[in-house]
């Protein structure tokens, strides 16, 4: 079960401090919870059940996480469709010829660097702790070729219309 922590003192304000609070949000953002159980137990956040796929338990648990008073979120849910190794050989086929060689995997694997305060969600984005004087276009250009747009379609549900502060988490999809 994955575990996501999350700075406690950041993010939106709570709607208060039980689970149906936090259900009461995730309905106000728009964000499909069918059959998702939620539990609190003062910071921690369970969500449990069964999702439609990595992409939207990596919402609800963003949307639980960037609560202020959160700072732990366990990942109980379950997507219907979970990408395997076809999945994964399959997108080799929508390559262009000679994108996969070894030359520019040895290059792309030299220039690697982990980013502090990430972790990859189960939907593959990566999970990024906003920093003070950050912003979404320099994450953008960090990450996405800076399509800033991108960035804030991937983000809009657990954003609610405003700008991601210091301490917020906040996804970045994959290239």
């Amino acid at each position: 079960m994955p575990s996501y922590e999350f700075p406690a003192e950041a993010g939106l304000p709570a709607p208060g401090t039980a689970a149906e609070a936090i259900t009461s949000h995730l309905d106000r953002v728009g964000l499909p919870h069918q059959g998702i159980r939620v539990a609190r137990q003062g910071d921690r956040v369970t969500l449990e059940g069964q999702v439609a796929d990595g992409e939207a338990a990596e919402l609800l648990v963003l949307a639980a996480g960037n609560l202020q008073g959160v700072a732990r979120v366990e990942d109980k849910m379950t997507p219907a469709h979970t990408p395997g190794l076809l999945d994964s050989l399959g997108a080799f086929a929508r390559l262009p010829a000679g994108a996969a060689s070894t030359e520019a995997a040895e290059t792309a694997v030299h220039q690697a660097q982990i980013e502090t305060g990430t972790r990859f969600g189960p939907g593959r984005s990566l999970f990024h702790t906003m920093q003070p004087g950050e912003t979404l276009a320099s994450l953008a250009a960090r990450h996405l070729n800076g399509d800033e747009r991108r960035l804030l379609d991937a983000n809009a549900p657990i954003l609610g219309g405003s700008l991601p502060g210091p301490g917020m988490v906040i996804r970045i999809p994959p290239a």
